[in-house]
């Protein structure tokens, strides 16, 4: 769908036709990175103000691109998130929608705390992630960025839905997997797989973050796997590791 597309009138009136051009004119202006500042901040307010949910659609792809200079940049998005947050009736759809398709998630979910309950905002995440499988990904920083979201939000579903995601290709995914696996503090579902990780991995980041969630939650390695669990401990350049009697790792 194109940008004038979301302005197409519904009553064929001339009034309703004059109100979608000049939502159109400010949509197109918010989207030009050449346009200057307050020209861009009057159709922002515009949009802002007006708070239906096609000047939402307008509004939120502001977030894609960045201006300079840098504080002219934070005031324009801040200012989106403070009259999405003052106005949210017509905004949950929007940013939903938007979530799907931003490059970064930090606006769009710092948006949607503040106007949603969690429960809506990790069932979004939780589509969101759905969408991606564990293989090579060009962009693998959003499947990183998603979990990383659902790491401050505890959730019994959260946990079987980010394990399939230590087995990633991507490090990066693999190592945020692992802190939001610790977070969520399901040591029943999590924590035969974190250990496996361990053992197998040969990322010295991986190990030391897994080392450091077994310390920090006092989870016990599974008695099947405690002999290479320590022999690997030894490997750890924050050691000297060790696991003791009951499976848990001391120094």
């Amino acid at each position: 769908m194109g940008l004038f597309d979301f302005f197409k009138s519904k009553s064929g009136t001339k009034s309703a036709a004059a109100d979608d051009k000049t939502l159109a004119k400010h949509a197109e202006r918010v989207l030009d990175k050449r346009a200057m500042s307050p020209d861009r901040f009057a159709s922002i307010e515009f949009l802002c103000r007006t708070a239906t949910e096609d000047s939402w659609r307008s509004v939120l792809p502001r977030f894609n691109f960045t201006v300079d200079p840098s504080i002219t940049d934070r005031e324009e998005k801040q200012y989106i998130l403070d009259s999405v947050v003052a106005s949210p009736d017509n905004a949950v759809e929007p940013i939903c929608e938007y979530l799907r398709t931003a490059e970064s998630l930090n606006w769009p979910v710092k948006m949607l705390r503040k106007i949603v309950d969690r429960e809506r905002l990790v069932s979004e995440l939780l589509d969101l992630l759905s969408g991606f499988d564990t293989g090579y990904a060009r962009n693998a920083d959003r499947k990183a960025q998603i979990i990383a979201e659902l790491e401050e939000e505890k959730d019994g579903r959260v946990p079987t839905a980010v394990l399939p995601f230590l087995a990633d290709f991507t490090e990066d995914v693999r190592f945020q997997a692992v802190r939001t696996l610790f977070h969520q503090g399901d040591e029943a579902v999590a924590s035969a797989a974190l250990a496996k990780l361990f053992i197998e991995d040969d990322s010295a980041r991986i190990r030391s973050t897994v080392v450091d969630g077994y310390v920090e939650t006092k989870w016990a390695v599974a008695a099947e796997q405690r002999e290479k669990f320590a022999s690997a401990l030894r490997g750890v350049p924050t050691g000297p590791w060790a696991l003791d009697s009951d499976g848990r790792v001391r120094r």
